[in-house]
């Protein structure tokens, strides 16, 4: 084993990681990662894919992505690929027109609604007069008819009753909205919020996942600190369960195991799980 697969191996086992742990991670095969190890390279697929899977191994465990690339490109004597000459300028012409032609679009678009919305409104101001005036119009001459003729005093009762109707309809349209403002509805109550902080004691490497998203993956220095918030979960995992002191809304879970001994912790809003 040569001295860059010798270190990824130091690397992963000093912080207590299982090549089956990177492959459900990263979804690269338990093989390819024995083969990065063992620096056995005629067994990758080759090219940039070679990289990708270094990067994404030095990524997991918390250490410099670019320089582990470096160490295996010096391991391995592979050129650096030819892909950052790719001629981009070909592509610069036609998205400049397509451009342009999608400037004027919303602009036309914009004028002809508010021509529409213009137009509509003249239409609507214009007619809204004469049919308040209609009624006036057909009452005005119903008197002139009563008094030609005495005979005709009698239908004025039953033209009394049409106008009846209007006042429970006035009813009904003021009773509308107290149903609508008798029963508002309220924010619904928000999530109880809980956090965590991990203290390290030293060097140790912490993984932290909060309601299913990854907060940091790294080591974490002797005499920092790193406060996690969350809703309903936070998954905490580290390499040093001796090295690191954790508290769960400000109290502390005292003694959490051994010097370089891996550990996961579970929390919820009502605090350890397991």
């Amino acid at each position: 084993m040569g001295a860059f697969g010798d270190r990824l191996r130091r690397e992963r086992e000093m912080r207590g990681i299982t090549l089956d742990e990177i492959t459900e991670s990263t979804k690269i095969s338990r093989r390819h990662l024995e083969a990065l190890e063992g620096e056995h390279f005629d067994q990758l697929p080759g090219g940039v894919f070679n990289k990708g899977f270094v990067r994404a191994y030095a990524r997991f465990l918390g250490i410099d992505g670019d320089q582990a690339v470096a160490d295996y490109a010096a391991a391995s004597n592979e050129q650096p690929d030819p892909e950052d000459k790719f001629p981009l300028e070909i592509h610069e012409e036609p998205k400049r027109h397509l451009n342009r032609r999608r400037s004027r679009l919303p602009l036309v678009f914009a004028i002809a609604a508010l021509a529409g919305v213009l137009v509509g409104y003249m239409f609507w101001a214009k007619s809204r007069p004469h049919v308040a005036e209609s009624p006036a119009v057909s009452t005005q001459p119903a008197p002139p008819a009563a008094a030609v003729t005495a005979t005709i005093a009698p239908p004025v009762k039953d033209s009394a009753p049409v106008a009846e109707p209007a006042a429970p309809a006035s009813n009904t349209a003021a009773a509308l909205p107290n149903p609508e403002q008798a029963a508002p509805e309220r924010p619904a109550k928000p999530e109880k919020v809980f956090f965590v902080q991990v203290t390290a004691k030293e060097d140790a490497w912490v993984s932290v996942v909060a309601d299913g998203k990854s907060v940091m993956e790294r080591v974490l220095p002797a005499d920092k600190k790193k406060k996690i918030k969350a809703g309903k979960t936070i998954v905490l995992r580290t390499g040093n369960a001796g090295g690191i002191e954790v508290t769960f809304n400000g109290v502390s879970l005292g003694s959490l195991g051994n010097e370089n001994e891996p550990r996961t912790l579970t929390f919820n809003a009502n605090g350890l799980v397991q």
